[in-house]
């Protein structure tokens, strides 16, 4: 599969995909130990829905598992190796996003696929086709057509 791009095979399969990486990243440390493993205070409630807690909202008290109640600096992850990971996780994230679209999407294909006739008389062939084609691009983490 040669896009015409000579660079295209040399490139991470989450860059051949569309999805938009970085040179560097944002993070948070200790400002006293210069541990990562901190964070802010924050309120949680639980979702019945998702079966999972979500972010209410979050307060300005910072801390460092290590050292307690602390002020966290904010630096920049230029390491590529450390990038390529993060840049890996993120692209995951696109394509599990987008589980549930491609599910969809082909089990209407499929149904458009078994019985023809009617899809093409209702206009599912079409439906189907414009749902895969539109889930395919949010898997890449393209915009959607």
């Amino acid at each position: 599969m040669n896009s015409g791009d000579p660079d295209a095979d040399a490139r991470d399969p989450a860059q051949r995909r569309g999805i938009v990486m970085s040179s560097a990243y944002l993070a948070y440390r200790c400002s006293i130990c210069g541990s990562e493993e901190c964070g802010n205070d924050a309120n949680a409630g639980w979702d019945v829905v998702t079966q999972s807690s979500v972010l209410l909202g979050e307060f300005e008290n910072q801390w460092c598992n290590t050292c307690g109640d602390v002020r966290l600096d904010e630096f920049t992850i230029t390491d590529p190796v450390r990038i390529a990971v993060i840049d890996q996780q993120r692209a995951r994230l696109v394509v599990e996003a987008a589980a549930q679209d491609l599910l969809e999407a082909a089990r209407m294909a499929l149904c458009a696929l078994s019985d023809q006739r009617t899809a093409r008389v209702k206009g599912y062939d079409v439906l189907a086709h414009d749902k895969l084609i539109a889930a395919i691009a949010q898997a890449e983490g393209k915009p959607r057509p």
